[in-house]
């Protein structure tokens, strides 16, 4: 009786496939050879594992060398490096301990907002009217949403669009809504809120980054004030002039004062001295009131362009009833993103921390809904979330702590993301060349090589992006730097460490 072929149901002699317990020997022969492939595959895999683990040992014997040579010993630091195309770690050093990371603290932020709003988001601003008779309106509404860089130039293409929109006179009042946002106040643990423009508020109605220039401009008689030119003009501030000019070319040696009225406007003090024969000196000065600011450039501005204002610019929000007349969208997001890295812009890092809580958890954004949507990011990148802590979207604050290892993490993650990588990587500063790092990494041998974001703070020195090694192998890096005592100034040993690890081969091909 015949059996059948367990493959195919045939009877065997019908059948080309081996049956149960019968083996040609060709079979036996493919059977040996398959577990000499194995074994040799098997070889080959520890070896390989061997000499990555004993390259990783050299390379992080070279990192120790570096340390011990550049880094006192009063200094923390946490610094990894991985290959950007496979993630793997290639050297670290406490990799996952959260230091004070200052401006570094921006990649954060602007990796969260391009990849949770996209690149070609854009922020809005509004202007409504109520009682509309033809070339007429009684009050007209200006809302911002948040818009980090709605300057001068911006601010006036608005106020083009409502003329041509044929408006000729409000009647009433210009009322500014900036409810979109209720931001906290600049923190800076490191010194006292002062008139700089790095310590300006923020707002979902603001302009020009909530600073105002001032030049000071020496008279040509000594014993003579100085003028003082605003930009941009309008009533919002006073400016009370003091600097006085004497004979010589002696720079500007002035000082500023500001104090807010019973009307929530400014009067800016300035005094000091200037040389007769001396180059003009500019400063940027904070404001208190964003929207009252905006609202009064804004009057300005359309009175300029021929339409009449009766009323005043007060503070207030939109009535549902009135009516859009006209839109305004700002540049995308991918674009106010490669300003804010290249120069580390704290005002537009705040700002777009305040969206993002707005976009993602709801209106009125906050600090710390937009600091909720940064964590959110950090985890679904891979971040360990025992490695960092949140205060602010800056840097500014000391309160915040991160690892080199969620650095790197969010570095991966945004190279390997196609819908914002492109715009990720050109916002960060190239060595030697723009932004940041014009002045740094400028010898032939490390110019253009990194593409990198700073972070500086007294007592601490950071530096955080992409490189390409001697041998052509690219990488992901962060190191940061503190410093144990109080009181230290300014340092540069993640520049120094980052510059050593460059003349560092990789394995590249």
């Amino acid at each position: 009786m015949l059996r059948h072929c367990l493959n195919c149901h045939y009877p065997p002699t019908s059948c080309s496939i081996p049956q149960v317990g019968v083996l040609p020997p060709w079979s036996r022969l493919y059977s040996v050879a398959r577990i000499v492939v194995s074994v040799l595959w098997i070889l080959i895999f520890t070896g390989t594992s061997s000499f990555a683990a004993q390259f990783g040992a050299d390379l992080n014997r070279k990192l120790e060398e570096i340390l011990r040579q550049v880094l006192p010993a009063n200094f923390s630091i946490t610094l990894q490096v991985a290959d950007l195309e496979t993630g793997t770690v290639l050297m670290s050093k406490n990799p996952d301990l959260p230091l004070v990371p200052a401006s570094t603290m921006k990649v954060v932020t602007s990796a969260t907002a391009l990849k949770t709003l996209q690149p070609d988001f854009t922020f809005l601003t509004e202007v409504l009217a109520d009682q509309t008779r033809e070339s007429s309106v009684g009050n007209i509404y200006l809302r911002g949403m948040g818009d980090p860089y709605l300057v001068s130039e911006e601010l006036f293409a608005l106020t083009r669009a409502v003329t041509e929109k044929g408006l000729a006179e409000v009647r009433g009042n210009i009322v500014v809504d900036d409810s979109y946002l209720i931001p906290g106040k600049p923190l800076d643990e490191n010194e006292k809120l002062g008139v700089r423009s790095y310590h300006a508020p923020y707002g979902a109605l603001s302009l020009n980054f909530n600073s105002v220039k001032l030049v000071v401009l020496p008279d040509s008689v000594p014993g003579k004030f100085a003028k003082i030119i605003v930009d941009p003009v309008s009533e919002y501030a006073v400016v009370k002039r003091g600097v006085k000019t004497v004979k010589g070319k002696a720079p500007a040696q002035i000082e500023i004062l500001k104090e807010t009225n019973a009307d929530d406007r400014e009067t800016i003090t300035v005094t000091g001295e200037i040389g007769a024969q001396a180059p003009a000196r500019s400063r940027y000065v904070n404001i208190s009131s964003p929207a009252l600011y905006t609202g009064e450039v804004f009057k300005e501005f359309l009175l300029r362009e021929g339409i009449k204002v009766s009323g005043k610019v007060v503070h207030g929000k939109t009535p549902q009833s009135a009516e859009l007349y006209v839109d305004f969208n700002s540049r995308p997001l991918g674009t106010i993103v490669y300003w804010l890295n290249k120069f580390s812009n704290n005002f537009m890092a705040e700002q777009i921390c305040l969206v993002l809580g707005a976009k993602v958890h709801g209106a009125p954004g906050t600090r710390e809904k937009g600091l909720a949507a940064i964590r959110k990011h950090l985890l679904a990148c891979g971040v360990d979330d025992g490695t960092f802590s949140l205060s602010e979207a800056s840097g500014l604050s000391r309160n915040n702590r991160i690892s080199a290892s969620a650095l790197v993490k969010v570095l991966l993650a945004a190279a390997h993301d196609f819908d914002y990588s492109a715009e990720f990587m050109s916002s960060l500063s190239v060595a030697g060349v723009d932004g940041t790092m014009k002045e740094k990494f400028t010898d032939p041998e490390a110019k253009r090589r990194l593409r990198c974001k700073t972070g500086t703070l007294r007592g601490v020195n950071a530096l955080t992006g992409y490189g390409i090694s001697p041998d052509g192998r690219t990488f992901a890096f962060a190191v940061i730097v503190n410093s144990l005592r109080q009181g230290t100034g300014l340092i540069d040993y993640a520049d120094k460490i980052s510059r050593a690890i460059l003349d560092i081969p990789l394995g590249g091909e």
